[in-house]
């Protein structure tokens, strides 16, 4: 039982570390992607190597919240299947 609830708190701590910062790496990414894209569009012209950089940071801040938040979701059905668990004992 002591075994079980040392798990279920290792999981809602990762759950509630990967959660919130799954949602704060694509805020911060996704208005600084869509700045430099208001910006590209207000001069009229950006050079490759700015394109590049801003395409390879959205699919970054793609990729990192995508890992996070599929951690996030593991941990949360952890939490659920030793809740379940720990309820049928």
């Amino acid at each position: 039982m002591h075994r079980e609830n040392d798990e279920i708190g290792h999981h809602i701590i990762m759950l509630g570390i990967t959660a919130p910062g799954a949602a704060l790496i694509w805020t911060i990414f996704h208005i600084a992607y869509i700045d430099l894209s208001r910006s590209s569009k207000a001069v009229g012209y950006i050079d490759p190597m700015t394109q590049v950089g801003i395409t390879l940071g959205y699919w970054c801040m793609l990729g990192g919240t995508m890992v996070l938040g599929a951690i996030a979701i593991w941990s949360l059905l952890q939490v659920v299947r030793l809740m379940v668990k720990g309820r049928k004992a």
